[in-house]
C-alpha cells in the first residue's frame, strides 16, 4: 500500500439475515466490510452505485450516507471496525471486491465469527488485518495498480456496456496489445475476464429493469445490451440461477 497501515482500534464480527426492503443509512463513525453469502443488494452513495451479491465483499467507509435496496434476501457476515484518529482508512470510498479465491475469504470470516462468539478479541483483531491483507494481495493493490490506459478502458466499458457493438477485440486495440494479453491483464487487476465483466454489468442492469415490471423480457434484453433474447435468458439463468421471468415474478 502507498500509505501507512491503518491502526484498527475496535472490531466486531456478526452475521445476519435480511429480507427485501429499501432503507437510507446515515453516516456512521465506523467502517464495515461485508462478506455476502447469498442475496443481492443495491447500494448508492455520492461515490456511485454498486450491486453486492453472493461471494463478494463490500467495503463501506465511515462518514458516508448511502441508500440500500435489497433485491434478494440472503445472509451475510459483517466486520465493523474503527481506526485510530488521524489514520487513513484502507479505502476512501465504497468498494465492491470480487475475490478470485472465494473459499479463502469465506473461511476467514467464519473463523472470525467463531472467535467473536467466544469473546477472543485478539483473534478477531488479527482476523480483521488478515482480511485486508488478503484483499490487497489478491487484487494487486499493494502498489501495483492498473495502468492509466487500462483504467481508462474499464471506464469506457462502464459507460458503454449496454452497446451490442462493444467488442473485446476493439478494446484490445485501445489497449494497444493482443487480445489474449488484454484479457489476461484485465483479469489480473479486476478479477474477471473483460467479457464476463461486461455480461455481469448487463445482467445487473437487467435485474433492476425486471424489478420495475415496466418492460417485456425482450425489451429488458435489448436495453441491457443483448441482441438475442434467447442468449440473454440463458446467460441470466447461468448467473442468477433462475429465468428472467421467474426473477420478475419473485
Amino acid at each position: 500500500m502507498n500509505q501507512p497501515i491503518p491502526i484498527i482500534t475496535k472490531v466486531e464480527f456478526f452475521d445476519t439475515s435480511y429480507e427485501p426492503m429499501k432503507a437510507n443509512v446515515s453516516a456512521r463513525n465506523f467502517s464495515s466490510l461485508t462478506y455476502r453469502q447469498s442475496g443481492r443488494v443495491f447500494l448508492a452513495s455520492k461515490a456511485g452505485e454498486l450491486i453486492s451479491e453472493a461471494d463478494t465483499l463490500t467495503f463501506m467507509p465511515s462518514g458516508f450516507d448511502y441508500s440500500t435496496e435489497i433485491l434478494e434476501g440472503g445472509k451475510m457476515i459483517i466486520l465493523h471496525y474503527q481506526i485510530a484518529e488521524g489514520c487513513k482508512d484502507f479505502f476512501d470510498q465504497p468498494t465492491l471486491i470480487r475475490p478470485i479465491n472465494k473459499d479463502r475469504f469465506s473461511d476467514i470470516f467464519l473463523k472470525a465469527l467463531s472467535h467473536s462468539m467466544v469473546g477472543n478479541e485478539c483473534a478477531c483483531m488479527s482476523d480483521a488485518y488478515r482480511l485486508f491483507s488478503e484483499i490487497f494481495k489478491e487484487n494487486n493493490l499493494s502498489g501495483d495498480k492498473p495502468s492509466p490506459r487500462l483504467a481508462m478502458i474499464k471506464q469506457y466499458m462502464d459507460q458503454h456496456f449496454t452497446s451490442p457493438e462493444l467488442r473485446i477485440s476493439d478494446l484490445a486495440k485501445l489497449h494497444k496489445t493482443s487480445e489474449a494479453y488484454f484479457r489476461r491483464t484485465f483479469k489480473q487487476y479486476y478479477g474477471e475476464s473483460p467479457l464476463e465483466y461486461i455480461k455481469r454489468r448487463r445482467i445487473e442492469l437487467a435485474c433492476r429493469l425486471l424489478c420495475t415490471e415496466l418492460y417485456s423480457i425482450t425489451d429488458v434484453a435489448v436495453r441491457a445490451g443483448f441482441d438475442n433474447a434467447s442468449y440473454f435468458s440463458s446467460e441470466f439463468k447461468r448467473m442468477i440461477g433462475c429465468s428472467p421471468k421467474e426473477y420478475r415474478d419473485m
